[in-house]
């Protein structure tokens, strides 16, 4: 699952547009991620509209909802690389 600033017919697009299979939600409020902690609070320029970003962040949790492994960038166009991801999912389940 992914939470991002998007309003809901921009991530309809995007899945279409990019091959997304994973659930979207939309937190244009930052809600969510107030509430995870993890808005970026750096100085910057923010997209007309925008009240705030995110930290990208991805966030792999067991079966019973416990952290194993976060990956944060400090550059809100910068995400998680998929060989790391997968690495981290490979070394969790050995």
């Amino acid at each position: 699952m992914t939470v991002c600033t998007d309003r809901p017919e921009q991530i309809r697009k995007g899945r279409a547009k990019h091959g997304i299979k994973a659930v979207m939600l939309s937190d244009q409020d930052l809600s969510v991620t107030r509430l995870f902690n993890l808005e970026n609070t750096a100085r910057m320029l923010k997209p007309p509209g925008v009240v705030g970003l995110p930290i990208p962040t991805t966030i792999l949790t067991d079966a019973e909802g416990i952290v194993r492994w976060i990956d944060q960038s400090t550059d809100y166009q910068v995400r998680s690389q998929p060989d790391r991801v997968l690495a981290a999912l490979e070394s969790a389940h050995s």
